[in-house]
């Protein structure tokens, strides 16, 4: 949208010049935008630095392998690329549930350091702790600073801050992120991605079934306690997919296309198999090792809620 001059009819209708109507609410609109996001900026460097203490440090391999669906060594975050090791930080800190203390980071944030916080940063991080990973199509063109989704499992239409990913797409195009709803417009946080309309189909269908078959069990758990619990389903369907495609799927670097990650994993996964095949030889030399301590192979239920280990997807077939 070309930008508005300040003798300009004011967009809301009003029929006076923008000088004269909206101009002063915008500019304050968008300081407080502003400083909300350096805001964010401020407490999320420390929420950072609260993830890397000693004692989760066993839960990071845990979380990394749940994440990305496999088996990986340790140096494996090192070979991601940056906006992948971004968004595995944010579900981490955001979603993850520590084994010991069945508790998120974000949670024990809260807890420990809240009332060391300004008001404004206090703010961003009860956002953080409300949000969760959902499916969002583009649902129109942007009007002013806003552009109308939907969300696309529970079917929510509303208005969101125009910015970043949400102005790369076109009408029908997906966004996979968490939406941050403050005292400022929503807006999607920094990790979300695009994806191609064609994705709709495929990707939805796969979480509402793992859903179906979570109230099975759970009955009455709404959307969203299922998808902070589950947020890493989106992100199995997408590694499938990749894995199904055996190649690079869009030559425009728009969306988010996730088979170069793919390949930098199975190399990662190729070499923590040498590293254990290493040490048993070198522990048992010539007798027969023992089967490697993995813990269970993932089992994948037909909706796609991972139970402890690992699922290799072509062809569900276990990798233990």
């Amino acid at each position: 949208m070309d930008k508005i001059g300040r003798n300009d009819p004011c967009p809301c209708g009003s029929g006076k010049k923008y000088k004269n109507c909206c101009l002063l609410k915008d500019r304050a609109r968008r300081i407080r935008e502003s400083t909300w996001r350096r805001d964010e900026q401020l407490v999320l460097d420390k929420l950072i630095d609260f993830a890397q203490q000693p004692e989760f440090s066993d839960q990071f391999p845990v979380a990394f392998n749940l994440f990305w669906n496999g088996n990986y060594g340790p140096d494996a975050l090192d070979t991601l690329p940056r906006h992948e090791v971004s968004r595995f930080l944010e579900w981490y800190m955001y979603d993850y549930r520590l084994e010991r203390q069945r508790r998120r980071i974000i949670d024990l944030f809260i807890e420990e350091l809240e009332p060391e916080l300004p008001p404004a940063e206090r703010e961003c991080v009860r956002v953080w702790q409300n949000s969760y990973l959902s499916l969002y199509r583009i649902a129109g063109p942007v009007e002013g600073e806003t552009i109308p989704v939907v969300d696309v499992l529970q079917e929510v239409s509303e208005r969101i801050l125009g910015d970043g990913v949400s102005l790369r797409g076109l009408r029908g195009d997906l966004i996979l992120g968490r939406l941050l709803r403050s005292s400022t417009m929503p807006h999607f946080s920094w990790a979300a991605i695009l994806l191609p309309a064609t994705m709709e189909e495929g990707l939805s269908t796969f979480v509402k079934e793992g859903y179906k078959q979570y109230q099975e069990i759970h009955p009455q758990t709404p959307w969203p306690e299922f998808l902070s619990h589950h947020g890493y389903m989106f992100n199995h369907y997408l590694l499938r997919s990749a894995a199904v495609t055996g190649k690079a799927q869009y030559a425009s670097k728009v969306y988010y296309d996730p088979y170069e990650t793919l390949e930098r994993l199975r190399e990662a996964e190729q070499r923590q198999q040498e590293r254990v095949t290493m040490r048993a030889e070198k522990q048992w030399g010539d007798t027969v090792p023992p089967e490697e301590e993995t813990g269970e192979p993932l089992r994948q239920t037909k909706g796609g809620i991972l139970l402890p280990g690992y699922v290799h997807y072509k062809g569900s077939k276990e990798v233990k």
